[in-house]
């Protein structure tokens, strides 16, 4: 009962929020890393240790949080850091991580919104830029516009309460502070 409740209240904040989305993302990330770095002190100076990375949730984690903040840069430049404007010039970013479980591939389900007008012309390789230069982005990338914001919500919600109750990442979510009830 507990895990229906769970995934209730996850759509509930979805739908809350998903009125103001326009675009959907799913963007994959790599399973493991692999390369090489050289030793710069000690006895072994200059020799060459290989070495390859496993993908966590953390690192997963990490991955998107970087990416949202990267994208609202690109998209806001100077306005999303400065005191006056950053309670508006920020996206509504919603991040949602599916195959951290089970033996999916790790991806993400990003819903967009509060996107600059004149961004939307060119949204898809300024997306693909930003996700590119982030350590676990890989090449694949889908952007697709929302048409219904209920339907999409209680997609993007299905393992909550089932296989990762913590697939929301609400910690990582980027929601402009007027949409908070933040008016300063």
């Amino acid at each position: 009962m507990r895990d229906i409740q769970l995934q209730a209240a996850n759509r509930y904040m979805l739908e809350r929020y998903s009125i103001w989305t326009t675009h959907v993302v799913t963007l994959t990330l790599l399973d493991r890393k692999a390369g090489t770095k050289v030793i710069d002190r000690g006895w072994a100076k200059g020799a060459i240790n290989n070495y390859e990375t496993e993908l966590t949730e953390a690192k997963a984690r990490s991955s998107i949080r970087y990416f949202i903040e990267a994208l609202n840069y690109k998209l806001y430049k100077r306005r999303s850091r400065k005191n006056k404007t950053k309670q508006c010039c920020r996206i509504v970013a919603l991040p949602i991580l599916e195959g951290a479980t089970g033996n999916k591939r790790m991806h993400f389900h990003v819903l967009l919104g509060n996107l600059p007008a004149e961004s939307l012309e060119n949204l898809e390789q300024t997306i693909q830029e930003v996700w590119a230069v982030t350590k676990w982005g890989m090449a694949r990338m889908d952007l697709k516009e929302i048409y219904d914001a209920d339907g999409i919500s209680h997609y993007l919600a299905k393992e909550v309460g089932f296989r990762n109750n913590e697939a929301v990442c609400w910690q990582e979510a980027s929601i402009p502070g007027r949409l908070r009830g933040v008016w300063a």
